[in-house]
C-alpha cells in the first residue's frame, strides 16, 4: 500500500487550503450539533433543578450524544497520527518544515492560549479514544481507602436508575466549557485559512432537502479499504 494513498500531501498552499477547509467545515458541523445538544441539556437542567435525582436514561442518552460529537472534535483538532486529518498535526507538520526551511507556507503565530488549547485537545484525544489503565489504578486506590467496592465473584454488572442532579449538571457545565474551548481553536483555524486564501471567507449554513445517500459514503468506503479495513 502506497503511503501516498494514506497521507494527504501538505506540500503546497492549495493543498493546505483544502486541508484546513475540510477541518473547519467538519468542525462546524460538530459544533452545530453540540450547540443543539447543550440547549437540550439546559432544558433538562432547568426541569430537574431543585430535585435530588435525574433518571439515568436521560443522562445516558445525553452522554452518548455528547460523546459522539466530542470524540469527533478532539480527533479533528488534537490527533497527532501521521495519517489523521487534524489541526494539531497540521500545525506541527508545517511548523517543522518551516524550521528546516523546506516550505514557504506561512503559519499564523499562535498565542500561548492557542498553543495550550492544541496541547489540551491532543491529550484529551489520547485519553478519550482508549480506556486508560490509570482509571483502573485509581479505582483500586479507592477500594483500598474503603470508598469503593470491587467484587470479584460474582462480577456485578450494575445498571443505575438515577444520577444525582449535581452529577447531571456537571455534564452540562463540562459540555459548555468544552464548546467554548473548541470554538476558540476553530476561530483561530479560520483566521489561518483566510490568511492562506488571502481573502475573507464566509461560512453559510446550507439546509438541503436532498436525502443523504450511499453516494456520500463512497470516499469513506475507499479510504477504509486503503487502511486495510474490510467492508461492503
Amino acid at each position: 500500500m502506497s503511503q501516498d494513498e494514506k497521507q494527504f500531501p501538505l506540500i503546497s498552499k492549495k493543498n493546505c487550503c483544502i486541508y484546513l477547509n475540510r477541518i473547519i467545515s467538519s468542525c462546524e458541523l460538530c459544533m452545530d450539533k453540540m450547540k443543539y445538544y447543550n440547549i437540550e441539556l439546559k432544558e433538562y437542567v432547568d426541569k430537574f433543578n431543585g430535585k435530588d435525582i435525574v433518571p439515568y436514561k436521560i443522562y445516558s442518552e445525553m452522554v452518548d450524544k455528547s460523546y459522539n460529537v466530542i470524540s469527533y472534535l478532539v480527533n479533528l483538532l488534537g490527533d497527532s497520527q501521521a495519517v489523521a486529518i487534524s489541526y494539531f498535526k497540521y500545525r506541527k507538520y508545517i511548523g517543522k518544515l518551516a524550521k528546516k526551511g523546506n516550505t514557504d507556507i506561512p503559519l499564523l503565530e499562535a498565542t500561548e492560549e492557542i498553543t495550550d488549547l492544541l496541547n489540551q485537545f491532543n491529550r484529551e484525544r489520547n485519553w478519550l479514544n482508549h480506556i486508560p489503565e490509570s482509571l483502573l489504578i485509581q479505582e483500586l486506590k479507592l477500594v483500598d481507602d474503603g470508598k469503593m467496592e470491587f467484587p470479584m465473584n460474582p462480577v456485578e454488572i450494575t445498571h443505575y436508575n438515577y444520577v444525582t442532579f449535581e452529577y447531571f449538571n456537571h455534564l452540562y457545565l463540562s459540555n459548555c466549557e468544552f464548546y467554548e474551548r473548541a470554538r476558540k481553536l476553530i476561530q483561530f483555524a479560520k483566521k489561518e485559512y483566510s490568511m492562506l486564501m488571502e481573502c475573507s471567507v464566509l461560512y453559510p449554513r446550507i439546509y438541503s432537502d436532498k436525502p443523504l445517500s450511499n453516494d456520500k459514503s463512497a470516499a469513506a468506503i475507499e479510504s477504509a479499504k486503503k487502511q486495510g479495513i474490510k467492508g461492503e
